[in-house]
């Protein structure tokens, strides 16, 4: 179990040094939005972010995190197109397509709320952070 956490801060880590940013240790029990604006995850979401991180790379998808910071969810498009992540109604209905990544935020956000009840914030589409955020220790 520790290991995977500890795999899960390495990765989100990594991504964060290529982006330029990197997350930074918080201490436990601060978790979610606080009063000055940042955003601190728990360590059971942060298995999640680590999770997903795995899984979605090279593929198309979305990780949203309750504002408590304590859970996430999220959804990975299994069509590997850049438009309209898995519904195929879209393919005929005429109207511009939409990037999958955009679609799969969507699918996250209501994955999210069903888990938790309460509202979520996208905090990735695809590989890309949406909203910066710190790990708790």
């Amino acid at each position: 179990m520790f290991a995977e956490l500890k795999k899960a801060m390495w990765v989100i880590a990594a991504v964060g040094l290529a982006a330029g940013t990197s997350p930074t240790a918080a201490r436990a029990g601060e978790t979610g939005v606080q009063p000055d604006g940042r955003f601190i995850v728990g360590q059971e979401a942060g298995k999640v972010i680590g999770e997903y991180l795995n899984k979605v790379s090279g593929r198309f998808g979305a990780l949203a995190i309750s504002n408590d910071g304590n859970a996430a969810a999220y959804y990975i498009c299994q069509s590997r197109l850049w438009k309209n992540c898995d519904d195929y109604s879209l393919e005929d209905s005429g109207m511009m397509s939409i990037p999958s990544g955009h679609l799969a935020a969507k699918l996250a956000e209501e994955r999210c709320r069903g888990v938790t009840g309460s509202s979520c914030t996208v905090l990735f589409i695809n590989d890309t952070w949406k909203r910066p955020f710190t790990l708790t220790q």
